[in-house]
């Protein structure tokens, strides 16, 4: 089974959705102005996705699933379940005409920004195929134990591992490199080889289950994901069915053991998390009827469903939002300030060492109620759209988020040019899908401050440093033995 990389969504094809959703939602009692809102916000969203590219551009990326999983998911779940669209929000009319004005902004941005990008990206062409698998090996054994290797210095090199922690994302680049090359090198016979496994295996244990990070987890899944979907990977039935049980088993128990795991662990040594660990996932069924039944009586925002519907409920930010808006139109306007102490944000602890640290979202939460006084910590997402609206109301949706958005489609969309192409771009890929949904609108300025640091730092680690470390692992011979290049010069141009 071949699954297209979408580089447009047919408008006919969106449009039928829409509409046979719309009379879904009014034959369960939807009103009608939130039924067109939902048929105007997925007609406008296809349109500023096609005329990004689509997945082929970063821009596209982050309309994508902007969109989708912020809105586009929840609204169909909702109808699905045969509840009313607009049934547990305080301000449903506010909430739609934000999300409607918020996707019309983007699209004007998208719009804007096709002018002004490259053609081609600044880091497209930097490695070779034949580069790909060592450089693969070169960052997972850094991004896996540089970080320890680093320690050994002591005090004198806390400032570089700090430095070091913020920029390595090397181990999901190198899960990447090794699907695409391995995909290139057996021309489309197999995407997966021991370096992959284990990096993935890594990543899945250490930033995943021993975390309790539901992004640790899904990360290196993506990462292969997207990588052989790039390369318009065949993948056969088995693969087809593992991946679906797989999704399975994280929207029934892993979802939970995240959950409760986050609620339990506290302060706890990497010993005794190993021992919980074991503990949770020995008694899987008991562990998520623990949580079901602790989050099920206080789902806080988290309530857009009659019931409490497990992982769906992080597929939607509609609730959430709704609470934002709703606060905000009760007179709690934020201001600014977010937006400027992100971007100070990216001074490093080197040159502003009292450098102070916010938590937005967990301020927000406070502001909305219902929320644990003495809680500092718990950081809570909201979409862009809605953090726009609490940050300045209509001008932080019309004027602010747009300018933001602008400013981010024109750096990585001439960064990256079309993301099938450079491994790092699929990687800014996997990060989008994290931060355009849930990372506010605080999000675009950390995507153009630390993301590009990321991102160009773990290229040029790729291409110059991450070889030289596997050369003493990895033999010559293990190297491209044929052209390689074929699978890559069979994807078409892409038209945006």
């Amino acid at each position: 089974m071949r699954i297209p990389f979408p580089e447009r969504i047919p408008l006919h094809g969106a449009a039928i959705f829409a509409i046979a959703l719309a009379a879904i939602q009014w034959m369960e009692g939807t009103p009608i102005y939130f039924c067109a809102g939902c048929v105007a916000f997925i007609l406008i969203a296809t349109l500023a996705f096609n005329s990004s590219g689509g997945l082929t551009r970063a821009s596209g990326a982050y309309i994508f699933f902007y969109s989708v999983l912020v809105v586009v998911i929840g609204i169909t779940y909702k109808a699905f379940l045969g509840e009313r669209a607009d049934s547990n929000l305080a301000d449903p009319i506010r909430t739609v005409q934000v999300y409607v004005a918020g996707i019309s902004a983007m699209l004007l941005a998208a719009f804007v920004s096709r002018r002004f990008t490259r053609k081609t990206g600044l880091l497209d062409n930097l490695l070779k195929d034949s580069q790909m698998y060592r450089s693969s090996i070169g960052c997972f054994i850094v991004g896996g134990f540089g970080s320890a290797a680093i320690g050994l210095l002591g005090s004198s090199g806390s400032q570089i591992q700090s430095i070091f922690l913020q920029l390595n994302d090397l181990i999901p680049l190198g899960v990447i490199l090794g699907v695409i090359y391995e995909i290139r090198q057996s021309g489309g016979r197999r995407s997966m080889n021991v370096f992959v496994a284990v990096s993935m295996a890594y990543y899945f244990l250490f930033f995943g289950l021993l975390s309790f990070s539901k992004q640790g987890l899904l990360t290196p899944l993506f990462s292969y994901f997207i990588a052989a979907w790039s390369q318009r990977y065949r993948f056969s039935k088995v693969q087809a069915l593992s991946a679906v049980l797989l999704m399975w088993v994280i929207f029934r128990y892993l979802t939970p053991f995240v959950q409760y795991g986050r609620g339990v662990v506290n302060d706890t040594t990497t010993s005794e998390r190993i021992d919980m660990v074991i503990r949770l996932v020995e008694s899987p069924e008991a562990t998520r009827e623990e949580n079901l039944a602790d989050t099920s009586q206080g789902r806080g925002l988290n309530s857009y469903y009659n019931h409490f519907e497990g992982f769906w409920e992080r597929l939607q930010f509609v609730s959430v939002d709704d609470a934002l808006i709703n606060v905000t139109d009760q007179g709690k306007v934020f201001g600014l300030m977010p937006i400027k102490g992100e971007a100070l944000n990216a001074i490093p602890h080197v040159f502003w060492p009292s450098k102070p640290s916010y938590n937005f979202g967990n301020m927000y939460a406070h502001e909305i109620g219902g929320f644990n006084e003495e809680d500092t910590t718990t950081g809570i997402s909201f979409s862009p759209t809605s953090e726009a609206y609490h940050l300045a109301q209509w001008t932080g949706v019309l004027v602010v988020a747009p300018l933001l958005w602008l400013v981010l489609f024109i750096v990585y969309d001439s960064l990256f040019g079309d993301l099938r192409r450079t491994p790092w771009g699929l990687l800014a890929a996997v990060f989008i899908a994290h931060i355009a949904p849930e990372g506010g609108i605080t999000g675009v300025v950390r995507l153009l401050t630390f993301g590009v640091e990321i991102f160009v730092f773990c290229a040029l680690f790729a291409v110059w440093v991450a070889p030289l470390i596997a050369s003493g692992i990895v033999a010559p011979a293990r190297e491209k033995p044929a052209d390689v290049t074929a699978n890559l010069r069979a994807l078409p141009k892409s038209t945006a």
